[in-house]
């Protein structure tokens, strides 16, 4: 087992106890043997002692009742915690004394294993369960439980026993739990027995709820189809193991010969309750029948491939999933290779099932690929889907791919808002204007996904804790923020015109600069910036010099391929370091992630309205234009010479002064002998204009 990583899921249980992080705990204590040493349960104490205090939570209470499968060592602690941890997985009316008493969790004399054989008995026993009790001989049919005296009412079964009130101790001790259905009449039927002893094990096994040895099942045929043979026909009848010949229309589901025809006979074992457990049998008939199916019948018929895949979830053990649906990898197109690169139209099946069966193609999805793989779909996935998915990715894997591909689709912002409660505030800085605005402008999208753009649309315009969310999401920079609604194609003139309204009337900053003229720049959309504004329009190319664009290239490149990755790692590094409350080293991996998140987007938003220019060629005649040298002559005498140059090009130890500055914008296009009041409000005259030195301007077009 992975100690460093056992210590960071530790610590992040005690920090936040989420289900992803619980469930990844689980399966590496499984993976530190059997029985689990003492070592791993003196750790877990800490856990034990941090929740103490605590009700626990369902995905708490299943941590804790998960590790009664691992052969954990007995402690006083665990055991103590594992009332709270019964009590957490059970119905409300199921977890009074009586019913603890007769699983026998405060019992110290009840052995862990006991507790969850019985525990897992309560879990499955539903009104209707068919119950056989192996030391009375016993059938019955469970009717409710009585969380009083902690007994379960049986009635007879097929007209085989009577009504009575079973003490629950006993049914949980020692009760063989079947799902009922028409086949299962015959297990007591001495006209419709069984042919063999083969057919009826068949069957038991098909329907059973709980393990069955062979000693009940003995029991079960001696007390069932058996009860009326004598000695010889039942001897006879029990060492026979000849297979029947199946009925016409009894075929099972794991022998379908097509993708319809397995649809067709799921149906049929859902309609009749048929639908126990599958057996490692089936589950390798099913293995064969995917490792044969042809990839472009995969994708012909994606719908329906879904469809059963999500039905095989509840009938399979994690083992028989992960062996059945690993030969459909590179064959479903819900399952692509690389989900944030593939066509949105290939992961369509993800928004046609129906709701009920997303959980389950969800959970057939975290059974074959890792957690990095879910978070990749979540990017690209419609809305339906993703509360199944995102409910087994942490909210800090998400973080992290978005910083890594920078891509946020109208259905994950819709997502993250719409369960903003429950998010770490961290992703839900994914809303953004930006953002926002990028994603709806994608409309040539599939059908799926058509629901969510327009409701994120209908958010925007219309919504006002929405639109307060953005503008506190911008952080004060309200230049940014109008610059981004000027270059959003989507909106109609009248739209951008209601949308600045309803936005001045939550920002009174905004307001201001909207009416100071960006307004009207966002309302005409596409006219570049009047001479002397401070900011320019969205469309507008920002001038740069050829050096300036190459290292704005480079640290984004640098960025991409060199300090995110060593981030990733150093986020992880810190993680192992211990307590994240008293982790420093965690907190400035986590503000060195955010910076370069930042940065990033900085970067690429401006590279994408940078025009680089090659300085030798300007042509300098009266007037300041970039790449050029301009003289100020102020009015008290003072003269100052100026090289005009590209928005990322200034420096002010050098006198590179940048266009975009305030006095770049005030001298731009002036021509010589003109009067020109600077922005800390000086006069002065442009007293000349020449070319750039020769020298700076190599310099910058290097």
């Amino acid at each position: 087992m992975d100690s460093a990583a056992f210590e960071s899921l530790l610590l992040s249980a005690m920090e936040t106890p989420a289900k992803k992080t619980l469930d990844s705990l689980h399966a590496l204590i499984a993976t530190a043997g059997n029985p689990v040493p003492e070592t791993i349960t003196e750790q877990l104490n800490q856990l034990w002692e941090q929740w103490s205090n605590d009700e626990l939570d369902d995905a708490q209470g299943e941590f804790c009742v998960g590790l009664l499968e691992l052969n954990l060592p007995d402690s006083p602690l665990f055991r103590k915690m594992l009332v709270g941890g019964v009590k957490a997985v059970l119905p409300p009316y199921l977890g009074r004394n009586p019913i603890m008493k007769a699983i026998g969790v405060r019992d110290e004399n009840v052995p862990l294993a006991e507790i969850n054989q019985r525990l897992r008995r309560l879990l499955a026993l539903k009104s209707g369960v068919i119950v056989f009790l192996p030391t009375a001989g016993r059938w019955g049919v469970a009717g409710a439980v009585d969380n009083i005296s902690a007994s379960l009412t049986l009635s007879a079964f097929n007209n085989v026993g009577g009504t009575a009130a079973i003490p629950l101790e006993v049914v949980l001790k020692e009760a063989v739990l079947l799902t009922p259905g028409i086949e299962l009449n015959r297990l007591v039927d001495a006209v419709r027995a069984p042919q063999s002893a083969a057919e009826f094990r068949a069957i038991v096994q098909r329907r059973a709820l709980t393990p069955v040895n062979d000693n009940q099942m003995l029991l079960m045929a001696q007390t069932g189809c058996g009860r009326h043979m004598d000695r010889v026909a039942f001897e006879k009848f029990w060492k026979s193991s000849a297979a029947t010949t199946s009925a016409p229309g009894t075929r099972r589901s794991c022998n379908g010969r097509s993708l319809k025809e397995i649809d067709l006979l799921l149906g049929k074992e859902e309609e009749s309750g048929d639908n126990a457990a599958f057996t490692d049998e089936e589950a390798e008939a099913f293995k064969k029948f995917f490792s044969n199916l042809k990839a472009d019948t995969a994708a012909r018929e994606v719908k329906l491939l879904a469809s059963i895949v999500a039905r095989l979830v509840g009938r399979s053990t994690p083992e028989q999933l992960k062996a059945m649906l690993e030969p459909l990898l590179g064959k479903a197109p819900f399952w692509p290779a690389k989900p944030v690169k593939t066509p949105l139209e290939r992961m369509s099946a993800w928004g046609e099932l129906p709701a009920k069966l997303l959980d389950s193609l969800a959970a057939a999805t975290a059974a074959i690929f890792p957690e990095e793989y879910l978070a990749e779909s979540a990017m690209r996935l419609p809305l339906k889907s993703l509360t199944p998915i995102c409910s087994r990715i942490s909210d800090e894997l998400l973080y992290d791919l978005y910083c890594e591909y920078k891509s946020c689709s109208a259905d994950l912002l819709l997502w993250i808002w719409k369960n903003r409660k429950k998010r770490d505030a961290e992703l839900l800085q994914l809303v953004n204007v930006e953002n926002v605005t990028r994603a709806l402008s994608n409309d040539s999208l599939p059908k799926a996904w058509g629901s969510a753009l327009r409701e994120l649309r209908g958010l925007l315009l219309d919504n006002a804790d929405f639109q307060k969310h953005l503008i506190g999401a911008a952080d004060g920079d309200v230049m940014m923020f109008a610059a981004v609604l000027q270059g959003a194609i989507f909106l109609s003139s009248g739209e951008r015109q209601s949308l600045m309204v309803k936005l001045a009337r939550v920002s009174p900053l905004l307001r201001d600069y909207l009416e100071n003229g960006a307004g009207q720049r966002i309302l005409k959309a596409g006219i570049g910036v009047q001479q002397g504004t401070d900011a320019p329009a969205a469309n507008e190319p920002n001038y740069t010099s050829v050096k300036s664009h190459k290292r704005l290239m480079q640290e984004l490149d640098d960025i991409i391929n060199i300090h995110v990755p060593e981030n990733r790692e150093a986020l992880k590094a810190a993680r192992a370091h211990g307590d994240f409350r008293e982790n420093s080293e965690f907190d400035a991996a986590k503000e060195r992630r955010n910076f370069l998140s930042r940065r990033r987007s900085e970067l690429e938003r401006e590279l994408t309205r940078i025009q680089p220019v090659h300085m030798k060629s300007i042509r300098v005649e009266d007037t300041a234009v970039i790449g050029s040298e301009i003289e100020l002559k102020y009015d008290d005498g003072e003269t100052e010479v100026y090289e005009l140059l590209g928005a990322w090009d200034g420096d002010p130890e050098r006198k590179f002064l940048a266009y975009r500055t305030r006095l770049g914008q005030a001298v731009l296009n002036r021509k010589v002998g003109e009067h020109i009041e600077t922005p800390d409000g000086r006069g002065c005259v442009l007293a000349a204009v020449r070319p750039l030195p020769e020298a700076i301007a190599a310099e910058l077009d290097a």
